[in-house]
């Protein structure tokens, strides 16, 4: 199983019309986000202050903007997304790459 991390940990890292989508560690001391051409989540202190529920909303939202907008393949948005707390808190346990481990509720 891979870790989950809160939302407030890392950066969803994507370059759009591709399956380049990653959830990259917050702050990224290590640079791992060059490869992508965009970047939400954590590195934006608004976000970092949302309450649970609100993040979990936003990141719905992310996912939507990155598969419809940016046209990148909504299954590598869902695989990256599964390493998010407040993602998994949303999804159905019988969603592919799902199941209770790691599943965490606010």
């Amino acid at each position: 199983m891979t870790k989950v991390f809160d939302a407030t940990e890392v950066m969803l890292c994507w370059t759009p019309g591709t399956a380049n989508v990653a959830l990259v560690p917050w702050p990224d001391v290590q640079r791992a986000s060059t490869p992508y051409q965009c970047s939400s989540l954590a590195c934006y202190g608004e976000f970092r202050e949302m309450t649970f529920e609100q993040r979990k909303a936003q990141i719905f939202i992310e996912a939507m903007t990155l598969i419809i907008r940016d046209e990148c393949d909504p299954s590598a948005v869902h695989h990256a997304l599964c390493g998010l707390n407040e993602y998994r808190a949303g999804c159905p346990v019988d969603m592919p790459d799902m199941g209770e481990a790691g599943r965490k509720k606010p």
